[in-house]
């Protein structure tokens, strides 16, 4: 067994999970502060955001074919691509972070800072980033999950008869399966798990544990804090290098805006042009959407449920860090690896295993927004209350739980609409060693076409898709939120 390839293939992914962070971060900061600060901006981006971030990562295969695949060395091109496509599934939450910490910014402190003229770099360094810091911190460790979960899909690009592999734990798992390698396939995913829990231990959980100012997840502070010195101190040296080019600021805004907003939907329009579609093919999206939409709906319900028996849970029976932690590791998994993990059960029961990939991409978004963003503004003295009068059973979640818990239950349920929608692709197809499971929906559908090499047909279900949940956007939950925003507040 070769436990040193394992071991420098961890490193590998993590490597390039680390380069899709900091691109990710980098983008999220200025599409949210943007997003936040200019009305076009807003209306334009926020429709478009809440599209993308439902549309899986195989949809993202032919930009990341035609851009870096067919214009680069293959190299190059192929480490780039892995990093551009995880990035697709870390960005959407950390741009969404950004965005409603500086939309919360109180109007005298923006005032403050037009009567002092302070410019745009000097109010991001001082006014924009300190205020989302938390949110950072917060929605960071959602999305570090989301990478992991997808790493797999990222690690090895199949098109048509074409399949690229790169060097990682991702791929490495998925070669010792295929080859039938079992000590070898546990060995890997025993050492992922050890990777990811030291991520969150060293790196994750102290930084959302210091920007919040609570000890709500389990860490280990004191590696983090010569981290966080590196931070800091690489943190004033852009802050100083920033402001002496801040002239330069358009440009650098416009380039960033470009690349995850503007060039998948001009590349994909311009080729969609030159297509045809037929009816068959419509009537075959429509059959597969409303297949993949009821599986949604249960596990939306499924995770929605979980989620506030959790927070219970780490409420009443103080849980809370154990649980916390069980659930970053668990959320990280990549997703197709659940289905060798869970192989006696493919033939006989594979709806089954199905079912739990599907719940690994949904139920971890709900679970953290409540955890991270629900459970601690509680109000003590909701609590005080409840625990001197004694409410216990259904009056604690009728009365207490659930009305506190609105808010941050509303957006973790819209967040794991798009993590559950993102999950089919590996929820209802799986191929390997002459292995196929296809339980048919929209998932299953792309990834059929991805696999045949079917660029126009991919091309199709990507827009259909997005305009259904553009449809479900708009007709949904526009109106849940609404509605959360004029009946559920604790008084």
């Amino acid at each position: 067994m070769d436990v040193v390839q394992i071991f420098l293939a961890c490193l590998a992914s993590f490597g390039r999970m680390l380069i899709a962070y900091i691109i990710s971060f980098i983008v999220a900061i200025a599409v949210g502060i943007l997003m936040a600060r200019r009305r076009y901006a807003e209306a334009l981006l926020l429709p478009v955001l809440d599209i993308l971030q439902s549309i899986p990562i195989l949809g993202f295969f032919p930009i990341a074919i035609a851009i870096f695949l067919a214009l680069l060395p293959k190299n190059i091109g192929l480490e780039l691509a892995a990093i551009f496509l995880i990035s697709t599934s870390l960005l959407w939450n950390m741009i969404f972070g950004v965005y409603s910490a500086v939309k919360s910014l109180e109007p005298e402190v923006l005032t403050m800072a037009s009567i002092y003229k302070m410019r745009t770099f000097s109010r991001l360094a001082y006014i924009y980033i300190p205020v989302a810091r938390a949110a950072i911190a917060a929605n960071s460790i959602i999305s570090w999950a989301g990478g992991w979960f997808f790493l797999t899909s990222a690690e090895v690009i199949g098109w048509g008869s074409e399949e690229h592999r790169l060097f990682g734990i991702g791929s490495l798992i998925m070669d010792f399966y295929s080859s039938g390698s079992s000590a070898e396939f546990y060995t890997a995913i025993a050492m992922l798990f050890a990777f990811i829990m030291v991520s969150y231990i060293l790196i994750f959980n102290p930084a959302v544990n210091t920007a919040t100012q609570q000890r709500m997840l389990p860490a280990f502070g004191k590696v983090f804090h010569y981290i966080y010195k590196l931070i800091s101190a690489l943190w004033e040296l852009v802050i100083s290098i920033g402001i002496k080019i801040e002239s330069k600021r358009a440009f650098l805004y416009t380039i960033i805006l470009i690349i995850p907003v503007a060039a998948p939907a001009i590349f994909s329009m311009s080729t969609a042009t030159n297509l045809s579609m037929g009816y068959q093919f419509l009537y075959e999206f429509a059959e597969n959407f409303l297949l993949s939409l009821g599986r949604v709906a249960l596990v939306i319900l499924t995770s929605l449920t979980l989620a506030i028996g959790i927070a219970y849970l780490a409420l009443v029976k103080k849980w809370g860090s154990p649980i916390a932690l069980i659930g970053e590791v668990l959320a990280s998994i990549p997703a197709i690896i659940w289905w060798p993990l869970l192989s006696p059960l493919i033939h006989s029961l594979p709806w089954l295993v199905s079912f739990i990939v599907f719940l690994q991409g949904s139920l971890w978004y709900s679970f953290f927004n409540v955890m991270l963003f629900g459970v601690p503004k509680i109000r003590a003295d909701v609590l005080d209350l409840a625990e001197v009068y004694r409410v216990r059973g259904t009056n604690y979640f009728r009365y207490i739980l659930i009305p506190s818990l609105i808010p941050s239950i509303a957006s973790g349920t819209l967040s794991a609409w798009g993590g559950a929608w993102n999950a089919t692709i590996v929820a209802e197809y799986f191929e390997s060693s002459g292995k196929v499971v296809d339980l048919g929906g929209v998932g299953a559908m792309l990834c059929k076409y991805t696999y045949r090499g079917s660029y126009d047909y991919v091309l199709y279900t990507v827009l259909l898709w997005a305009l259904m949940i553009a449809i479900f956007n708009k007709a949904l939950w526009s109106r849940v939120f609404k509605l959360v925003e004029r009946a559920f507040v604790v008084e």
